[in-house]
Order: C-alpha cells, then sequence, then structure tokens
C-alpha cells in the first residue's frame, strides 16, 4: 500500500499542494505513515504535499464516533459529496456474474472476472460526461475533449 500511494502521489503532481486519500482503516494506516516513508529508501512523498486522510462514509460509521468526525469526507474540506467507495459499488455487477463464476477453473474466473471489471471501468470512464462535465476539460487547452454532446446525432 505504501509504495502505491508513493507511486500515485510522485506521478505527474507538480503544482499540487495536498492530495485526500481514502482508505478504510485510514485512521490506523496513516499514523506512522511519514515513518514508513522515512525509513525506506523506496518510498517517498513530494516536498511540500500535505496528506490527507479520509475514510469512506460506507466504512466509518463502523469505526468509532471520533473517527467520523475526523476522517469523513462530509467534514474535509475541499471534498466536496463524495462517498469514498468506489470499489463497493463494483459489487451489484459481479453479483450478477457469480453463479456462473463458482463453477468455473480459477484461471477461467479469473479472466471472466477481470473482462468483467475492465467493463464496468470503462463503463464509469464514458460516462463521467454525462455527470461531471469539468472532466471534460484538458487543463493546458480548457475545451472539451468529444465534440458532441451525449444524447447527440453521430452524423456528419
Amino acid at each position: 500500500m505504501d509504495y502505491a500511494l508513493s507511486q500515485a502521489l510522485n506521478y505527474k503532481t507538480d503544482g499540487f499542494s495536498r492530495a485526500i486519500t481514502f482508505y478504510d482503516i485510514n485512521c490506523q494506516y496513516n499514523k506512522y505513515l511519514q515513518d514508513r516513508v522515512a525509513a525506506s529508501m523506496y518510498l517517498s512523498i513530494p516536498i511540500g504535499m500535505d496528506i490527507i486522510p479520509a475514510i469512506g462514509l460506507w466504512h466509518v460509521h463502523g469505526h468509532q464516533d471520533s473517527c467520523y468526525v475526523r476522517y469523513a469526507s462530509n467534514f474535509i474540506p475541499g471534498t466536496g459529496r463524495i462517498d469514498g467507495e468506489i470499489m463497493e459499488t463494483l459489487w451489484a455487477p459481479l453479483n450478477i456474474i457469480s453463479p456462473s463464476a463458482r463453477g468455473m477453473g480459477t484461471p477461467h474466473r479469473k479472466e471472466v472476472l477481470d473482462y468483467q471489471m475492465n467493463d464496468c471501468n470503462f463503463m464509469k470512464m464514458i460516462r463521467m460526461s454525462e455527470s461531471h462535465p469539468s472532466f471534460l476539460l484538458i487543463s493546458a487547452h480548457p475545451r472539451p475533449i468529444f465534440d458532441r454532446q451525449p444524447g447527440s446525432s453521430a452524423e456528419s
């Protein structure tokens, strides 16, 4: 987890001064993060990067009451309205294929689950423009990536 976070924070983050991380056990994970990074030659966090720990709204209710006030996205300035539970939203589509996957051998089951997860990610990506038009802007050239609006005709 430390390595993945370190790599993500160091990839094209010039100019970012803070990062909000959602993790189900962030109240414990984040306690010694700086110590683990300092002790490892393979981990680094950009200088001046402020890491703000958060816990998804579904999981934070299973923690102590003090965790809710400290780690719920409702109380963290700048997070907007986000639940922080992206993985859990994938369970419903996986439940549809789970009866078929139960009877498969391990390699086939892995392929089917990978295909399903890739499809879910692709569908989320193409639907972003419908719910978040601001995602369509490129910072260097503030113009829409797609020429058509959702629902418009493809005829030229």
